[in-house]
């Protein structure tokens, strides 16, 4: 959703500025997407609201920059808006005007008040709508197609826990992106030249996560290019370097990648923390007379999980169950420790023998918090909105792929 957050305060820092002369040019055809004409007109204000949202004050060079990427964002929708109708969604009015004055409120402003900073900046207020209109519709979509579809399980939410966890042990870089995409060399080179004069236009203070949601091809662009807290060794060699010798608060040059141009922003920096201090494990102790040790094996191979130890238990009717409790790794003893440490949640460590018993210990539960881990509900909400993103792209490439576009 590029029109959130920062399009009202744009807008008013940019509505002083007198309206461009070239905005009042005939109007032509710039493109044709099924029948459906897109217009010079529209593409003109559409660059027009790009630059503006962006905190980027429109020039001659800067609007030619920015019609390459309005013409593409106007085909996309009138694409959703078309595959909107075949479903018979429709956006009222009356959602519009609330989303246009949500947008207001971020801001300290009012609806009002936003229309004018737009045509006085040579905008006029149908453009953001007609852009609204188009996003509502398309998650609207989206989410009535898939939303019911995309299951997050267990296994995803533990295996993400666990990768975040393991990086967590490493020095983090707090990172935000624009990404630029590019095949040729000579893509690449427009590229780089095009990724100098954003980073001028941020220089001049023109804010970075304005820029990277107009500007950058990457999922989050529609975060402001936020990535989060990145491990060494999870980024590209090429990207790390650079982050790393970045202090915070500083943005890196252009970056010439195999796929295209990176511009980084390095925001904060930690070092990594011991896991044994952030990761809490609930335990339960079984154990049986050592006479019994071959039936005692038995059952602890059956283990799956801690909601059946009764069931995989039966087989070894001496066997004895202790509920241990919850407890930070760190506080267990090393023997405990070493015993579970490769252990999967819902299984059983291997069987050891203390005196004239045999014992073992189950892992019913690990989560591993602190160190910027989230926790299960935050993971489970982006794992999800990653997979409908995922969704929404390929629908909407299977789309651009099936569709009739001329443009000229």
């Amino acid at each position: 959703m590029k029109w959130t957050c920062g399009l009202a305060m744009a807008v008013a820092l940019a509505a002083h500025a007198p309206a461009p002369a070239h905005a009042q040019m005939a109007e032509a055809v710039a493109a044709v997407v099924n029948d459906e004409v897109v217009s010079t007109y529209d593409v003109r204000q559409r660059a027009l609201l790009i630059l503006i949202s962006s905190g980027i004050q429109p020039t001659q060079e800067s609007l030619q920059q920015a019609s390459a990427q309005a013409l593409r964002d106007l085909v996309d929708e009138r694409l959703q808006m078309q595959e909107a109708k075949e479903f018979e969604i429709e956006v009222p009015d009356d959602q519009v005007d609330e989303q246009l004055s949500a947008i207001a409120r971020q801001n300290n402003s009012s609806a009002e008040a936003l229309a004018r900073g737009l045509a006085d900046s040579g905008v006029s207020v149908t453009t953001l709508r007609n852009q609204i209109r188009a996003d509502i519709a398309w998650r609207r979509l989206i989410g009535g197609r898939y939303g019911s579809r995309v299951r997050i399980s267990d296994v995803q939410i533990r295996e993400t826990q666990q990768r975040i966890a393991q990086s967590a042990t490493r020095a983090q870089y707090q990172v935000s992106e624009i990404f630029l995409g590019a095949g040729s060399q000579e893509e690449k080179d427009q590229a780089e030249q095009f990724g100098l004069r954003l980073l001028q236009e941020m220089q001049r203070g023109a804010p970075f996560p304005l820029v990277a949601r107009q500007f950058s091809s990457a999922p989050s662009a529609a975060a402001g290019g936020d990535l989060g807290w990145v491990g060494a060794g999870e980024m590209r060699p090429e990207l790390e370097s650079v982050v790393a010798s970045l202090q915070p608060g500083q943005v890196s040059r252009p970056i010439r990648s195999e796929d295209g141009i990176y511009i980084l922003a390095l925001r904060d920096r930690r070092e990594g923390v011991d896991p044994a201090t952030t990761t809490r494990v609930s335990l339960r102790q079984i154990s049986a007379p050592a006479s019994s040790r071959a039936a005692f094996e038995r059952a602890r191979a059956r283990i799956a999980s801690c909601d059946d130890l009764a069931g995989a238990l039966a087989a070894a009717p001496e066997a004895q169950v202790a509920d241990l409790g919850e407890a930070l790794q760190a506080d267990l003893s090393e023997t405990v420790s070493a015993q579970i440490a490769n252990v999967p949640v819902g299984q059983a460590s291997p069987t050891t023998e203390s005196g004239d018993l045999v014992q073992a210990f189950v892992v019913c539960a690990r989560a591993t918090g602190g160190g910027g881990v989230p926790d299960r509900d935050e993971i489970e909400d982006r794992l999800y909105e990653q997979e409908l993103a995922m969704l929404s792209n390929r629908y909407l490439r299977n789309l651009r792929r099936e569709a009739t576009i001329i443009t000229r």
